[in-house]
């Protein structure tokens, strides 16, 4: 079986996936967590979605959820043609593949949602917009003191600013005859050049790490290069913070793999939506869509 992996970002986490790490995360996966999560040790712990939607909370948590799944998920799979990652996801992406470990991702998401947080003080946020042409939004959006973050689809963009800016453009887009305008659980202008000093010194952690062959191919969320050793891949890791992603066209990437299958690992299913929506004749499905990894299992054997 050919298989794709998407890691999904930031903005689907919920507190059933604080649960599911708090069960499920052990031994140095679980130290290192809790060195930068100290209430994910603790059984009866709780986050409130506010809290979830923090980068310090939310990046470590995401990630390691993911790789729990992709933990019980890798020996049972056939090796992946290639992954991509949707933001966040990206730092999946490349762990997966071999390009640093489950417990250095921990320690270098952290120090990522740092560097993003330190680089753009005030209030922030992102908006998905569908249902408009580019230009209008790049135009409306641009005049608020917003830039476009993220290429969904050729009708579905998001922008990220100053909350101030995504409040006064959200009426401007609905006036326009926008179809859905979504406000993501994320407070950070992630992927426009406001955090150009986050990429910066973030690159600078990920300068440390070792040059490694990669498993499988990592497609850039910029514009979908694929990276098959981990200096490329962690050049583009860093560089994506303040970059925009064209989401549209890594997805197209994955397509043109002719994969058998596609799996989304990580909060929610937006991905697997979106990949459905260009290609609805692959298989695509997201783990949050199971009760089981057995049942992931199950499916893609199915397939074969």
């Amino acid at each position: 079986m050919r298989l794709a992996l998407l890691f999904s970002g930031q903005g689907g986490q919920t507190a059933a996936h604080w649960q599911q790490v708090q069960a499920g995360v052990a031994g140095e996966l679980r130290e290192a967590l809790a060195q930068v999560l100290p209430g994910i040790a603790e059984p009866n712990a709780t986050v409130n979605p506010e809290k979830l939607a923090k980068n310090k909370i939310a990046q470590p948590l995401i990630f390691a959820q993911q790789m729990l799944l992709w933990g019980s998920l890798q020996s049972r799979l056939p090796r992946p043609i290639c992954a991509a990652g949707y933001s966040l996801g990206e730092m999946a992406a490349c762990s997966a593949a071999g390009a640093f470990t489950a417990v250095e991702g921990i320690a270098l998401c952290a120090e990522r949602a740092a560097a993003m947080d330190g680089a753009a003080a005030g209030e922030h946020g992102m908006l998905a917009v569908l249902g408009l042409d580019e230009a209008l939004v790049e135009k409306l959006a641009s005049e608020a003191g917003l830039a476009v973050a993220i290429r969904n689809a050729p009708r579905h963009l998001v922008v990220a600013g100053p909350r101030a800016g995504i409040a006064a453009v959200a009426d401007q887009f609905a006036a326009a005859g926008a179809s859905r305008l979504v406000h993501l659980a994320v407070h950070t202008p992630s992927h426009t050049p406001l955090l150009a000093q986050a990429a910066v010194d973030f690159k600078k952690h990920l300068d440390f790490l070792p040059e490694r062959r990669l498993a499988f191919p990592v497609l850039s969320a910029i514009d979908a290069t694929a990276a098959r050793t981990a200096r490329p891949a962690l050049a583009a890791l860093a560089r994506q913070i303040c970059t925009p992603l064209d989401w549209a066209a890594s997805l197209q990437a994955v397509r043109e793999m002719q994969p058998d299958a596609v799996l989304e690992i990580g909060p929610g299913n937006a991905l697997a939506k979106l990949f459905g929506e260009l290609a609805p004749d692959i298989p695509v499905r997201a783990c949050d869509d199971f009760r089981s990894i057995d049942g992931i299992v199950r499916w893609l054997e199915a397939g074969r």
